[in-house]
């Protein structure tokens, strides 16, 4: 399974910063949502907060019950998939020798 990097702003005055999906909260989303990472419709909003706010429970911040509530008390946020932009080919693309 691929991970997924969020940036999160939670337009409270701090830097926005970057998170990476776990599997716990894939599995989490799954099970919430009734949907599987391979059903092939597309991602949006409410997968990325949810995805966020399992993310933050998981390392201990202080989280209402319910992601909604959380989404209600920050409406500044912003969560927003971040591409990753690695090189998948790092070495160009020279022939070497055998090839």
């Amino acid at each position: 399974m691929a991970k997924v990097k969020l940036e999160i702003d939670l337009d409270n005055g701090t830097p926005p910063f970057e998170v990476y999906t776990t599997l716990f909260a894939i599995c989490e989303w799954e099970e919430k949502f009734n949907r599987k990472l391979t059903d092939g419709r597309p991602l949006g909003a409410a997968d990325w907060a949810f995805w966020a706010y399992t993310i933050l429970k998981l390392r201990g911040e202080k989280m209402p019950d319910d992601y909604k509530d959380w989404l209600k008390e920050n409406p500044g946020l912003d969560v927003t998939p971040v591409m990753d932009n690695t090189n998948p080919n790092p070495t160009g693309g020279e022939l070497t020798e055998g090839n």
